[in-house]
């Protein structure tokens, strides 16, 4: 990376001082030269140009970035355009909230005044719950007292430990508070806006982060769009939602109940009901993740035939049910060669898979090396292995497509020839979920040979295109709000392990084979899934190693590398809307990669700077 440093005259010696956040890392200094003043010009046209192209006019202006400031002062667009770059993670929260989630003075006129604007503006209900002495009270009450919104329009119920009993509130908007909670100032404002924007919804959630001791802000968990396979495992929402409606007969008083209650409205509403507002709305006093008794509170409210049992890291875990007549998964395994990880694949799919009713299909993309031919004889005679032939260039799409075609299963797992099972029951909970009602396609949790994580799923947009999620990580590492070690919808997994109905791959034409014959069609494949109004689900129970295409090798060749820039080029064009935003992340983290961390630019649209 290259930046320019303005030295003033007389200036002989140049510290570097490192930052007191983050991670340890090894810094290289390049030669120091001195720029002309013409090159200096046009070094900072071409970082700050491009990006005023980038953002939209309101993110320019949330950054202080008027549309003359590159003609008027240079080096103060270049500063800032520096700064909010997203090439490197943004670990300082305290800055982030002074730049994206600070209201000013003026930024409350506007809300006001668009609030005398809208008509028939939306009734809360606000529920406080739990116990608290006067000063966490008080703190609860002046962040009511300080909402954007008027008072007319919010009526206040404070509960004693034994819930509420019978207190309704027709037409209202209900929202469970624990004492000690502050809730944003413009936080009825966003529902009020979310409603213009979908008035059939029936249940609101937004984000939410922590308060210290001293109530300083961190630790934000900014939270997926609906997601109700990781409900499943957890309250991923917790306390930051409010419902249309009636309160439940007695309020939740912690998080198993909390999570209980979500639950139960997640069966009694549609997807279309429920809206999520990717905003700060709330600050709990405390680390939310109150999973006592979740199971037992869970398990009143489970679908017939769900068992519940404990996972790690506080996990609800739900065992769906698998039919009396199981269905046939046909495995297919393209390999050319590389018998030293197609052996340990298929020798344990043979010997450890508990899953009873399956056929495994090897597409032979030309092997030639005598071991592997003498293996592929083995692994017929021994195991009943079907070795189909595919005697034309190198081309995934083409090669599954094929095998699709030749298979006997009802479903069917694409498999890459370096993968290793882990656990016997992979295929039974990869069967399980996919056979859930509206669940197209299913992925594992996969490993480097060392025990890091190389797939936690992937995702669409953050990194460019797609990248896989949790990448790197120790295996019981339970990533960002432990989304590492929950099952839950996302918009892509990857082909390495992927299980789908054979009827619905033929019926969307399987894997691109004219487009993507190398790369992403397993992201595309998964997208015209979504596309079709199916989901797309991914299991950290299912677990196999993966040495990642030792066979196929590296795009290194000029060849290769122009068809991989090919793909990609299309990917961008097909799914371009689809790119902005991924509902398995969130807009307020960073789209450069999908770490989890901060973004220098939120994908956030503030109502009152339109």
């Amino acid at each position: 990376m290259q930046e320019l440093v303005y030295l003033p005259k007389g200036a002989n010696q140049l510290a570097l001082l490192p930052s007191s956040e983050g991670s340890d890392s090894q810094v290289e200094i390049a030669p120091l030269r001195r720029v002309s003043s013409t090159e200096s010009l046009w070094r900072r046209l071409r970082r700050v140009l491009p990006f005023y192209q980038h953002i939209g006019t309101q993110k320019r202006k949330r950054f202080g970035l008027s549309w003359h400031l590159w003609l008027t002062d240079l080096q103060q667009a270049y500063q800032l355009v520096g700064r909010l770059r997203d090439d490197k993670p943004l670990h300082a929260y305290d800055h982030w909230l002074a730049n994206f989630d600070t209201l000013q003075p003026g930024d409350r006129r506007m809300i006001d005044r668009l609030l005398t604007r809208w008509s028939s503006l939306p009734r809360f209900c606000l529920h406080l719950v739990g116990e608290g002495d006067d000063t966490t009270r008080q703190r609860t009450l002046a962040s009511i007292q300080a909402l954007c919104y008027p008072a007319c329009h919010i009526s206040l119920l404070v509960h004693d430990v034994d819930g509420l009993r019978s207190s309704r509130s027709p037409g209202e908007w209900q929202w469970v508070i624990p004492l000690g909670a502050e809730l944003a100032p413009a936080s009825l404002f966003w529902i009020a806006h979310q409603l213009r924007l979908t008035p059939n919804a029936q249940w609101i959630y937004g984000d939410h982060d922590l308060l210290d001791d001293s109530g300083k802000r961190h630790s934000p968990n900014f939270k997926p769009d609906w997601n109700e396979t990781l409900l499943h495992g957890q309250n991923y929402i917790g306390w930051c939602a409010l419902w249309r409606g009636e309160s439940p007969p007695s309020a939740p008083q912690n998080g198993a109940q909390c999570h209980h209650w979500w639950l139960q409205l997640a069966r009694q509403l549609d997807v279309s009901q429920i809206a999520h507002i990717p905003v700060l709305m709330m600050h709990l006093p405390k680390q939310d993740q109150d999973d006592h008794g979740l199971i037992a509170q869970a398990s009143q409210v489970v679908p017939s035939g769900v068992t519940l049992s404990p996972a790690p890291h506080g996990i609800c875990r739900w065992h769906w049910p698998l039919p009396a007549q199981l269905p046939r998964v046909s495995i297919i395994i393209p390999t050319r060669n590389g018998v030293a990880h197609l052996k340990p694949c298929i020798d344990s799919l043979v010997q450890q898979t508990r899953y009873p009713n399956l056929e495994i299909l090897v597409m032979d993309n030309q092997s030639d090396e005598a071991d592997t031919l003498a293996y592929l004889t083995h692994a017929t005679q021994e195991y009943g292995v079907r070795v189909i032939p595919y005697d034309h260039p190198f081309n995934y799409s083409a090669i599954n497509n094929s095998a699709v075609n030749q298979a006997s299963g009802e479903l069917i797992c694409l498999l890459n020839n370096d993968t290793e099972i882990m656990n016997p029951d992979w295929l039974d909970e990869m069967v399980s979920h996919l056979l859930r009602p509206g669940v197209g396609v299913v992925g594992a949790k996969l490993y480097y040979g060392d025990g890091r994580v190389q797939h936690g799923g992937d995702a669409v947009g953050p990194g460019g295109c797609a990248d896989h999620f949790h990448a790197g990580l120790t295996a019981n590492d339970p990533g960002y709000q432990r989304r590492a070690v929950c099952a839950q919808e996302l918009s892509a997994v990857t082909a390495a392990c992927l299980l789908t109905h054979r009827q619905l791959f033929v019926s969307l034409g399987g894997l691109d084979e004219r487009n993507l014959p190398v790369a992403f069609n397993d992201v595309d494949y998964c997208l015209r899934i979504g596309e079709a109004g199916w989901r797309i689900v991914w299991t950290p129970f299912a677990e196999l190693y993966h040495h990642e295409s030792v066979s196929r090798g590296k795009d290194v060749t000029p060849q290769q590398l122009a068809r991989a820039q090919g793909e990609l080029r299309y990917m961008k064009k097909r799914w371009a809307q689809r790119l902005k935003h991924d509902p398995a992340y969130n807009p307020n983290l960073s789209y450069d990669r999908p770490d989890f961390s901060l973004s220098h630019t939120p994908n956030v649209v503030l109502p009152w700077m339109k």
